[in-house]
């Protein structure tokens, strides 16, 4: 769980140009800083000991008979497949970042394709000037880079690659645009216009004349796994569930569960707790006196559902946290704009479970399990096949699933028919007035970036999401989430408390499991995430979670900490009319208008929460441009 920085010289040429490399910066857990200096590359790495096998890390790991070197930062999977394809005896003892480094001498650019877990590593190989950098498929590391001539600066954080003073901070505009209107994808570019990313699950080979880009893993919605009945899909699932939860759990100390009531955090539960007990369940609460907003089909507390999971269950405990009563809610926070080197578009939603992260860091954890992507793996609803059957003219079977799902209640029913049938056959684009009002994107800010255009390519507007397939709108959202969120945000826990959030339901091997089998599996009889339901009642989890059709609304409190905040909005929208960045991409003198007409309605108010939506979003991301810009 390491941190590295570097610099190479692609061209002879390019030796001799003063450079400086600065040390991978702090943050909480990493060690001594150790180097490799080449006669063409220098790299600094930090380790964070997390694994048992991380003690023996002693990285940057000299390769090629100690013609070039490999860092690796994350944790892998599937170790012992692995050593043995490598032909070493055992895996037990051998560092992560030990094994990378056999990998990538063994196999090249091909190595990132046998390697599975959560990581990023870079490879210098030094006759060759060659530069390799890789991502893991669900992007929860990634390389950031930046080219000058024939030199290239990266390291595993952004902060440790803005930390050279050769590293120009000016904002790419068309990216904090796209960012505004939520028009995010799995690309190379970043908030800052000379720093580059390394797409997830690739694998980024630069020479002095030469830059491939290698997919080294890819989701494919074509393939298909058949089983011989509904018994065999949730015992594979449930294989493939304990493999990642047995893979995260390696570590030298506690690893607990960032836990909701909802079903993905039961199948987590379940399955750690048969890796050997006890384990501690983390949950977010509402912080106490507030008002809360709870619409129909939601819950705001959590707490009962997950007291009843532990009354079934002796060997997990529960803990619960309200966010700390001194959080700064306000969206131009300095504690974000400080930590994290990106812009976040919901601070609040971060801030409000900074009491389970402290909670993790009282346990003496390094790792923390959550959920996600259970709900486009393991947990996914499967509704979207519903479309299919009308295209495939399944009536029969359509009309059963229709009027079981709908419980027989007309106004069900009617809601079934126009969310998955009339939107998915005549749901139209985004206009640009719908998208001037969502965003506070300037027109002009909107006409010459040609977001509409733009968003419908990358389908990231209703078109695609309402008529696409299933797996391929299971595969655009796991895509199109891991290009922003997870390696630059996941990154500010790290940083701050030197946690690591794993994704228990992203492992590589479940996903490819969910993707491939019938939809039916999914969807049965009316009932919605059929296979995550079937595989906690095998596993005795009371019917009260199993059965759950709610879901659980985090934040509830989110309205009242809002207004604590709301009359410090006018002084943030003053500060960033002196910013010419901000001025030319956000509509400062709406945002004001909104602020002066702001609705009397209470916390339950559509009204109300869409524009502190807006506000919020557009605030912070409007703070982090004028504080990259040193106006703020």
């Amino acid at each position: 769980m390491s941190s590295f920085t570097g610099v190479a010289a692609l061209a002879p040429g390019a030796d001799g140009k003063p450079i400086s490399l600065a040390t991978p910066p702090d943050e909480v857990g990493l060690g001594r800083c150790t180097r490799i200096n080449t006669s063409a590359s220098k790299v600094a790495h930090r380790q964070r000991v997390v694994t048992p096998d991380d003690v023996g890390e002693r990285q940057p790991w000299p390769a090629w008979g100690g013609r070039g070197w490999v860092c690796f930062a994350g944790r892998l999977d599937d170790r012992y497949r692995l050593a043995q394809a490598l032909d070493l005896e055992r895996a037990d003892g051998i560092p992560d970042g030990l094994l990378a480094c056999r990998a990538v001498e063994r196999w090249g650019e091909d190595a990132p394709g046998h390697l599975l877990g959560e990581y990023t590593l870079a490879a210098w190989h030094d006759a060759d000037r060659r530069l390799l950098m890789a991502s893991d498929p669900l992007g929860t590391r990634t390389v950031y880079y930046s080219r000058l001539n024939d030199l290239v600066l990266f390291s595993s954080t952004l902060r440790g690659l803005l930390a050279m003073p050769s590293v120009s901070r000016t904002i790419d505009q068309r990216y904090v645009a796209d960012l505004l209107a939520m028009n995010i994808g799995d690309v190379e570019t970043t908030f800052y216009r000379d720093i580059r990313r390394v797409i997830s699950g690739t694998c980024l080979v630069m020479t002095a004349d030469r830059v491939r880009t290698i997919d080294c893993h890819r989701f494919d919605p074509e393939r298909r796994v058949y089983l011989k009945d509904d018994r065999a899909y949730v015992d594979a699932a449930r294989d493939l569930l304990d493999q990642s939860i047995k893979d995260r759990m390696r570590a030298l100390g506690p690893v607990p569960i960032s836990a909701s009531g909802g079903l993905d955090s039961a199948c987590v539960a379940v399955s750690a707790l048969a890796q050997g007990g006890p384990v501690t369940l983390l949950t977010a609460v509402p912080e106490p006196g507030l008002p809360v907003s709870v619409p129909r089909g939601t819950y705001g507390d959590e707490r009962s559902l997950v007291e009843a999971l532990v009354a079934t269950f002796p060997g997990l405990r529960a803990e619960f946290h309200p966010p700390p009563s001194d959080t700064d809610w306000r969206p131009d926070s300095a504690l974000i704009l400080t930590a994290c080197a990106v812009p976040c578009r919901t601070p609040a939603h971060g801030a409000w479970f900074e009491g389970v992260s402290l909670g993790a860091r009282a346990l003496g954890a390094s790792s923390i399990l959550t959920g996600q992507p259970g709900n486009r793996t393991l947990t996914w609803d499967g509704e979207r096949s519903l479309i299919s059957l009308l295209r495939q003219g399944r009536w029969l079977k359509l009309a059963r699933e229709l009027a079981l799902g709908s419980g027989g209640h007309p106004w069900r029913l009617a809601r079934m028919v126009k969310r998955h049938f009339v939107n998915p056959m005549f749901g139209g684009r985004y206009r640009f007035d719908d998208l001037t009002a969502f965003s506070a994107l300037t027109p002009q800010a909107l006409e010459e970036f040609d977001i509409c255009h733009r968003m419908r390519q990358q389908g990231n507007d209703p078109g695609f999401v309402f008529s696409g397939d299933s797996r391929a709108v299971r595969i655009h959202q796991l895509k199109r989430n891991r290009g922003y969120w997870r390696a630059d945000l996941m990154g500010f826990a790290r940083s701050l408390h030197g946690l690591n959030f794993s994704m228990a339901l992203g492992d590589v091997r479940l996903i490819n499991f969910c993707l491939a089998i019938p939809e039916d599996q999914f969807l049965r009889d009316g009932t919605t995430r059929f296979l995550a339901r079937r595989l906690l009642r095998a596993a005795g989890v009371p019917p009260i979670i199993s059965e759950n059709r709610l879901r659980g609304r985090q934040h509830p409190e989110r309205h009242a900490h809002f207004t604590h905040v709301q009359p410090t909005f006018s002084a943030q929208i003053e500060r960033l009319r002196r910013s010419p960045t901000a001025r030319r991409l956000i509509d400062l003198d709406r945002l004001d208008h909104l602020i002066r007409t702001w609705p009397t309605d209470g916390p339950e108010s559509k009204k109300v929460n869409s524009l502190s939506h807006l506000m919020e979003c557009t605030l912070s991301i409007g703070a982090f441009i004028a504080w990259t810009e040193g106006t703020n």
